[in-house]
């Protein structure tokens, strides 16, 4: 298994409150990516957050697309695909994109996982080691979802060969 489905979320902060602020998929080699515009009931910002992911809460509101057309959208990228979507933080992704489809009053048409399901033993200590290691090496800017999900998808690769 080479080729996976993946999911990134970046969010306004780690708390109960927190909302999901970018999307980024990466399916059958296409990523598509969604800045979202806060819903008016999202109020929650995390200033240590900000500087991690480097969006402004301004930034959301002028160039975000709202919760509804995002969750559209997203479904949309999804239709006709009948595997997992896998996050190396499904804890937190799987509760972040459920406020953004409650928000939207919307159904998500996918599923999430976590990408260490698919890694036994050795591998799950690989995978950690060579996303550090691609975070560090400059390629990508880590902690903006598409580039984290092209990311992820590369240490998966890794993990598996080494």
């Amino acid at each position: 298994m080479n080729s996976i489905a993946i999911i990134d979320i970046e969010a306004s902060g780690l708390h109960f409150d927190s909302y999901p602020i970018e999307i980024a998929v990466l399916k059958a080699g296409e990523v598509r990516s969604w800045l979202i515009k806060p819903d008016s009931k999202w109020t929650y910002w995390c200033a240590v957050a900000e500087k991690m992911h480097g969006i402004t809460r301004e930034q959301l509101v002028k160039e975000g697309l709202p919760v509804s057309i995002v969750a559209h959208e997203l479904n949309r990228f999804m239709e006709g695909f009948e595997g997992v979507l896998y996050s190396d933080a499904d804890r937190w992704d799987v509760d972040w994109v459920d406020t953004l489809y409650y928000s939207a009053r919307q159904s998500r048409q996918f599923h999430i996982a976590s990408i260490y399901d698919l890694l036994g033993g050795d591998a799950r200590a690989l995978f950690g080691n060579c996303k550090a290691e691609l975070a560090a090496s400059g390629r990508f800017t880590h902690h903006r979802a598409e580039s984290d999900v092209k990311m992820i998808a590369e240490a998966f690769k890794l993990a598996q060969k080494r």
